[in-house]
C-alpha cells in the first residue's frame, strides 16, 4: 500500500471538510461539533420564524394605524363638512338679518315720511283754518282784511294781514306753552325792527292754537297777545 505523507493527509482531510458535507458532519459529530451546528441551525430557524412573526405583527400594526388614520381622516372630513355647513348657515342668517334690517329701516323711513307728510298736511290745514277763523273774528269787529302767510329772507310768520292803519301778525301752534308765547312775541318784535315797512300804526299780535296751558294764557295777556282757538278767544283783542 502506498503510504502518504502527513502533509498530504492534511490536504486530503481539509478538502473533504470543505467539499463533503456528510464527512464534515461526521467529523463534527466525532469531535462534538454536531450538537453545536444543530443548535446554530435551530437558532437560525427560530430567528427566521421570529422574524416572520415580527414582520406579520408589524404589518398588522401598520394596517391598524392606517385604518385609524383613515377613520380620523373621515372624521376630519365630517367635521370640516359640519363646520362648512355652520359657516354657510351663519352667512345665510346674517344675510337674512341684514335683509330684515334693511326692510325694517325702509319701512321706518316710509312711516317717517308718512308722518312728516301728515304733519305738513295737518299744519297746512291748521294754518288755513286759523286764517279763516281770524278773518271771521275780525269781520265781526268791523275789521276787514285778507290774512296770509308772510315769508321774508330771515323772518317767517304764519299770519299776516294789513290795511291802511292796522296790521295783524302772529303764529299758528298746535300747542302753546309760556315759552311758545314768548318766542312768538320775539319773532314779531324781529319783524317790527327789521321790516318796519310791513307794519302800520296799530299792530295786533295773535296766536292761533289748538291747546294752551293756563300759564301760557296769562303770559299772553301780559304781552297783549290775542289768543284764538276754533271756538273762542282766550285773551282779549288788543289794538
Amino acid at each position: 500500500m502506498h503510504s502518504i505523507s502527513k502533509e498530504e493527509l492534511k490536504k486530503v482531510l481539509l478538502n473533504l471538510l470543505l467539499e463533503d458535507v456528510e464527512f464534515r458532519h461526521a467529523v463534527a459529530g466525532a469531535i462534538g461539533y454536531k450538537e453545536i451546528l444543530d443548535r446554530i441551525a435551530k437558532v437560525e430557524e427560530d430567528m427566521n420564524a421570529r422574524f416572520l412573526e415580527l414582520r406579520k405583527e408589524m404589518n398588522e400594526r401598520f394596517a391598524k394605524v392606517e385604518e385609524r388614520m383613515e377613520k380620523n381622516q373621515a372624521n376630519s372630513n365630517r367635521r370640516f363638512v359640519r363646520i362648512e355647513k355652520e359657516i354657510r348657515d351663519l352667512r345665510q342668517d346674517m344675510q337674512e338679518g341684514f335683509k330684515r334690517h334693511d326692510e325694517e329701516f325702509a319701512r321706518i323711513r316710509r312711516d317717517i315720511g308718512e308722518i312728516r307728510r301728515y304733519m305738513e298736511r295737518t299744519s297746512l290745514t291748521l294754518e288755513e283754518e286759523a286764517r279763516d277763523v281770524i278773518q271771521h273774528r275780525l269781520r265781526n269787529r268791523g275789521i276787514s282784511m285778507s290774512i296770509s302767510r308772510l315769508e321774508l329772507a330771515d323772518v317767517e310768520v304764519d299770519i299776516y294781514g294789513v290795511d291802511t292803519e292796522l296790521c295783524i301778525i302772529g303764529e299758528v301752534k298746535t300747542r302753546a306753552s309760556p315759552n311758545v308765547i314768548e318766542e312768538v312775541d320775539k319773532e314779531i318784535e324781529r319783524l317790527c325792527s327789521r321790516y318796519p315797512s310791513y307794519l302800520r300804526e296799530k299792530v295786533i299780535k295773535v296766536v292761533y292754537t289748538m291747546q294752551i296751558a293756563e300759564e301760557a294764557v296769562r303770559e299772553a295777556e301780559k304781552r297783549k297777545i290775542w289768543v284764538v282757538t276754533a271756538t273762542k278767544d282766550l285773551t282779549p283783542l288788543a289794538i
